[in-house]
């Protein structure tokens, strides 16, 4: 069997990132306004946008497992990104929160499928900072089990 033991250690995060989302209570709080962007998110944002970057990224690296020597937003992911921040002003919570969860659960799969060997495995990452080659791990890191960590803060917060 396939060495498991960064992906069995990204999984118990993400798990602990799902119980915290679950205990979170509501709140129609804005966060403050971000500098660089002018933009203040409330809750919807912040559940709208992390829904959709867990799909995009986690559809990402499965067409990577699955051969692609890239991966990256480029114009149609960046309108994809707005369209999951502005989903948080068209929905209704309940919906964004579901949606949310299905996400997490996406990537608790995608690590079950993943193993140790295939992080390690390097493709071209397309940012707005450029290209440059970054191992899969690194970017499951950054892109995905960090950024869900992060936006569960920021909810924490805005609790």
């Amino acid at each position: 069997m396939a060495d498991k033991a960064k992906t069995a250690e990204m999984r118990k995060r993400v798990h602990a990132a799902r119980e915290r989302l679950k205990n979170l209570s509501r709140s129609d709080r804005r966060g403050p306004t971000d500098p660089a962007t002018g933009e203040s998110w409330h809750r919807g944002h912040v559940m709208g946008h992390t829904a959709e970057a867990l799909n995009f990224w986690t559809t990402q690296f499965r067409a990577a497992r699955g051969g692609a020597s890239e991966v990256g937003r480029g114009e149609e992911g960046n309108q994809k990104r707005r369209d999951g921040i502005d989903r948080g002003e068209a929905v209704a919570e309940e919906e964004l929160q579901q949606a949310l969860d299905e996400s997490v659960v996406d990537v608790l799969n995608l690590l079950d499928e993943m193993t140790d060997e295939e992080l390690e495995r390097e493709v071209l990452f397309r940012s707005r900072d450029g290209d440059r080659p970054a191992r899969l791990d690194e970017l499951l890191e950054m892109l995905v089990i960090g950024h869900l960590e992060e936006h569960v803060a920021q909810l924490a917060a805005l609790d």
